[in-house]
């Protein structure tokens, strides 16, 4: 309806309706209550005392959200299914220094997660060897030739992270060999669990799913503390010894729980806010160096885990060396740690290239279309990019988007990015299991698969018809949600210093949006590689702010920006940020959206 429309906009240039964010408590209640936080908080800024009055957050509560603890955050391990399985078994590998055999995934949350695990073994005197699948000649997941491998090297106990949930024939093989596995992962499980000595997983089905939104390296870090304390109740610390300093790997947990996309809520908030902390202690050789590689010149934020250290680690599994990630977090060598970091700056710009060719390709395929899940495959395409590809096209069309690199043998791997309302990965399994996918799984906006060429069409219509039924046959249009309104002049340091305060944000914890309304445009050019963004000045009266639009090269975004040069008004949606290129207290607008004003707002 048009009278609910955030200052009428029903139709923004990107097709968006913008509305009001929804609030816990509004009117003069959240007037009043903000109007308390602001007496708690000197200089909290008007329009975040607004936020967090909406939010509910009170003058008692506001404190512990803003510092999350663990201490306070922290579940028992043992409310996990076989969680004290997993750790009694761990456990007696410490004590007998029982060689283990870790195997991961080639992304950031699986590297962190193996990392974790190995640096805490380390710790404990305990030799851990590491198995990152190949994304190109192993794929997803555990296999058997990898396994039985990790065992003729030594290990007397397997354990996977990140994976294994799904992979009943490789790890019913090595039971059968008599080998222990400990599952650990996050993935969503089917009513059949695999064969192993435990599975822990918050996604198990006969789990409550309070702790769903946990990360794999989040589900390791319950595991170790769980571990920890078996060990202390044995008296493994009674001699001297000294347990592995769990807190001090939380920038490792951090890191994956902001590049995996879980929802940063709960227990998440307290993993990112306290590793950030850590991150900034530069504890750790392997992050300071790549740190220092991607040019991280500020304190940690959840921009550099996303943007600058995430991408970087994933090159390694995207381009070619998928065990690099894993060594560079895992490593306590500066030189070493130096070099590891250099590869995977150089691999990240060569998947920056080849992204770049594939992303222009998959745009121009889906605009001609015409289905409410967007499939795109070729056999020039590169498998290490497809999931970076398909979250564009999902961001550009606000559809679900799979694309597929298919092999000379007409087998296709795709990754899938979904929209809200439709559970892809739920999805992706029931086509498995209908026999239209060679294998897949994942969450519910993002999923991997395996399909064959000649099961493309049945896989467009199966989804089709999926997503007709969780969707009411409707696809909803994109929505944007304002949080209020800002002047230029309203964009100072001091707010988007609060706005790092209520952070991490991200899935289950949106950042909020803002709109600064009637401004006109000036300077506006695009910039960086083949014109891929908008840089441009706002001015709406009250004085004039830089901006930028990301990736609004060749986009109906980008260009009523660019035509708003001649002198007319716009809108603009988006989200304060300081600005790091210039330094100091230099303010920057991050453009998400903008709108020709309705003539009722209009000049």
């Amino acid at each position: 309806m048009a009278e609910d429309a955030f200052l009428g906009i029903t139709h923004s240039t990107s097709g968006a309706r913008w509305i009001e964010a929804s609030t816990q408590l509004s009117g003069p209640n959240q007037d009043r209550l903000a109007a308390a936080l602001m007496d708690v908080f000197d200089d909290l800024p008007i329009p975040l005392a607004r936020i967090m009055a909406g939010m509910g957050l009170t003058a008692e509560t506001a404190p512990h959200y803003i510092d999350p603890k663990i201490r306070d955050l922290l579940p028992n391990p043992s409310r996990f299914k076989d969680v004290d399985k997993a750790t009694k078994r761990l456990a007696d590998a410490v004590m007998s220094k029982t060689p283990i055999g870790v195997f991961g995934d080639y992304d950031v949350d699986g590297a962190a997660a193996a990392a974790l695990l190995i640096s805490a073994m380390r710790d404990l005197d305990v030799a851990c060897d590491v198995h990152i699948p190949d994304r190109f000649t192993e794929g997803y997941g555990p296999n058997t030739a990898a396994l039985l491998a990790l065992k003729e090297k030594g290990a007397q106990l397997l354990v996977t992270v990140d994976c294994g949930i799904t992979a009943h024939a490789p790890l019913a093989a090595v039971a059968e060999i008599g080998l222990d596995v400990i599952v650990i992962d996050h993935h969503i499980a089917g009513p059949e669990l695999p064969r192993a000595q435990s599975v822990v997983n918050p996604n198990r089905l006969d789990e409550d799913g309070q702790y769903g939104y946990l990360c794999a390296a989040g589900v390791v870090f319950i595991v170790l503390v769980g571990m920890v304390r078996e060990l202390r109740e044995r008296g493994h610390f009674a001699e001297g010894r000294t347990p592995p300093d769990l807190m001090g790997y939380l920038d490792i947990v951090a890191l994956a729980t902001v590049c995996d996309v879980v929802p940063l809520v709960g227990l998440n908030r307290a993993f990112v806010r306290q590793g950030l902390k850590v991150m900034a202690e530069r504890r750790h050789p392997g992050l300071t160096k790549l740190a220092d590689v991607a040019g991280m010149n500020a304190a940690p934020n959840v921009y550099a885990f996303g943007f600058l250290l995430g991408p970087r680690i994933n090159a390694a599994g995207r381009i070619g060396g998928s065990g690099l990630g894993v060594k560079l977090l895992a490593c306590n060598n500066g030189d070493e740690a130096a070099g590891l970091a250099l590869r995977l700056d150089e691999m990240n710009r060569e998947r920056k290239q080849i992204e770049e060719g594939i992303r222009i390709a998959a745009i121009d395929r889906a605009a001609e279309i015409n289905h409410p899940v967007l499939i795109m495959h070729d056999p020039s395409w590169h498998e290490g990019v497809i999931g970076i590809v398909a979250g564009r096209v999902r961001e550009r069309f606000g559809k679900p988007a799979l694309v597929i690199a298919m092999n000379d043998d007409g087998i296709g791997k795709g990754s899938g990015r979904s929209i809200a309302g439709f559970r892809l990965g739920n999805a992706i399994i029931a086509a498995h299991q209908a026999g239209i996918l060679e294998g897949g799984g994942g969450h519910d906006m993002a999923a991997g698969f395996i399909v064959r060429a000649d099961k493309i069409d049945e896989l467009q219509q199966f989804l089709n018809d999926r997503l007709m039924a969780d969707l009411n046959g409707v696809i909803p249009q994109t929505l944007h949600k304002a949080s209020g309104l800002l002047s230029v002049a309203g964009c100072k340091p001091e707010l988007a210093d609060w706005l790092d305060r209520l952070g991490p944000f991200g899935s289950g914890n949106p950042e909020p949006r803002f709109v600064i309304p009637d401004c006109r445009i000036k300077s506006a050019k695009f910039v960086g590689e083949a014109g891929a963004h908008l840089s441009c000045r706002l001015d709406d009266g009250s004085g004039t702010l830089n901006a930028i639009a990301f990736q609004a090269g060749g986009t109906p975004l980008g260009q009523a920006v660019a035509d708003a040069r001649d002198g007319h008004y716009l809108h603009i949606l988006g989200r304060v940020r300081r600005d790091r290129f210039r330094g100091g207290n230099a303010m920057q607008f991050e453009i998400d959206d903008v709108a020709v004003p309705p003539l009722a707002f209009a000049r």
